[in-house]
């Protein structure tokens, strides 16, 4: 297990005590019931079967997208399309 140091402002400790108090556990203890019961939760181990459909799903959407032109490395092409839209008002002309 690993040490992880918190700050919270003196209103959430002071909660985390009240609770502690409450239900005879350290301040460490609620802490840690809260984060694992409302923490993020690690992401399930796909079986092979999964993972290859998944990776089937991704790959149907290669290439649906037509930019109308060619794209790449091309750096300063991407430096022109950028300073377009960077300079444009994007305001409908009439």
């Amino acid at each position: 297990m690993k040490s992880v140091t918190l700050q919270v402002p003196d209103e959430i400790y002071e909660a985390c005590q009240q609770m502690a108090r409450k239900y005879g556990r350290t301040v460490e203890e609620c802490v840690m019931e809260f984060m694992l019961k409302y923490g993020p939760k690690p992401r399930p181990k796909l079986t092979e079967e999964e993972s290859r459909a998944a990776w089937e799903r991704l790959m149907r959407h290669m290439g649906a997208q037509n930019l109308g032109y060619a794209t790449g490395a091309n750096n300063e092409g991407i430096d022109a399309d950028l300073a377009r839209e960077y300079s444009s008002s994007h305001e409908k002309e009439a």
